[in-house]
């Protein structure tokens, strides 16, 4: 039974030394182990001394399971020499992702150390440490992408927005084909209200991820309220179809923005006067779950009654009354106006 499978990924060494000792492991392995059972059996095509890196750029392939897993075992010890970066791999059978791999360096060396540990502070909410020890791995690495892309989210969190758009040009400026520094500059570009802009980068990221990555779903997501604000409502309720297609699992992380997203779309549709479907994206927004608590009800409630109203409906007044009580100003307002 063949897979489709698909690779894309960097992965940064110090020097030519290090790739060099990448090449000889590949190299044996290719001619004692794998037998050209393999999806790379030219190591030169992947591995680049010039540059020295491993870049495996985004490509589909047919094959067996076999093939994957000598595939995903060369990649692996091809990671122990590296430094910095990452590869992902997704293996899908009719339509569905059966498994995702992502590898990257863990070795006991410094600089890869603080960035481990430096990106796991940021989950843990300690982001002046988290800085610190992503900045040692900068120093210690000036090439680190992925260090300078999650410094700069400390940055944007932080608000320094300078700083984090500096990080975010350095690492896109070192590695050209990595999706979250798209991302994270579009962040700010959209606090900014600069759509085009934050399209153009939302666009860089979708185009070097795949649609079963969670950057390249939170990136559709932005483009699609970037082209609502930009009254391009046509161009914005496919992106908004594709999410709200996706199979999503419970804990795929851009499973609890699926509220958000219909609600999104619910409004892009009353824009562009399809009231009727709107309402219904409303109802479907409201039967699922909240992210914290995000929309809220009010708001949604308070769109539809707007919906209700604008396609000369019953059940506005109803809709706009439960949103006021929800806390919503605008609803009371309404209200207000209405009599």
């Amino acid at each position: 039974m063949d897979f489709t499978v698909i690779v894309l990924g960097r992965l940064e060494y110090a020097n030519s030394r290090s790739v060099q000792q990448a090449t000889k492991v590949i190299t044996h392995l290719l001619e004692t182990r794998y037998k050209n059972e393999v999806l790379y059996r030219d190591v030169d095509k992947i591995l680049d001394d010039e540059v020295c890196a491993l870049i495996a750029p985004r490509e589909k392939f047919q094959c067996s399971e076999k093939v994957w897993m000598n595939t995903i075992h060369m990649l692996a010890k091809a990671s122990e020499f590296s430094i910095a970066g990452d590869l992902h791999l997704w293996r899908i059978l009719d339509g569905k992702l059966q498994e995702y791999v992502c590898l990257e360096p863990d070795s006991d060396k410094s600089t890869v150390q603080s960035f481990r540990r430096g990106r796991q502070l940021i989950l843990d909410g300690q982001l002046d440490e988290a800085k610190k020890l992503l900045t040692k791995a900068v120093d210690r690495f000036p090439r680190h992408a992925q260090a300078l892309e999650r410094r700069g989210f400390i940055h944007y969190t932080q608000g320094d927005t300078e700083a984090a758009l500096a990080d975010y040009a350095a690492s896109i400026e070192i590695d050209r084909k990595r999706p979250n520094a798209y991302l994270g500059r579009a962040r700010i570009l959209i606090k900014q209200e600069n759509w085009t802009a934050a399209m153009e980068d939302l666009t860089f990221s979708m185009k070097h991820s795949m649609p079963h990555h969670n950057v390249y779903l939170e990136a559709l997501h932005r483009k699609a309220k970037c082209l609502l604000e930009l009254g391009q409502h046509d161009k914005a309720i496919p992106l908004f179809n594709f999410f709200l297609s996706r199979p999503l699992q419970e804990d795929h992380p851009q499973y609890v923005f699926r509220r958000q997203v219909a609600f999104d779309k619910g409004r892009t549709l009353a824009a562009a006067g399809k009231l009727d479907e709107a309402i219904s994206m409303f109802d479907e927004a409201l039967k699922m779950p909240t992210n914290n608590g995000k929309p809220e009800m009010g708001e949604i409630l308070l769109h539809r009654g707007l919906a209700f109203q604008q396609s000369g409906q019953s059940g506005f007044l109803e809709d706009w009354k439960k949103a006021a009580d929800e806390g919503s100003e605008r609803a009371a307002e309404l209200l207000a106006e209405v009599g």
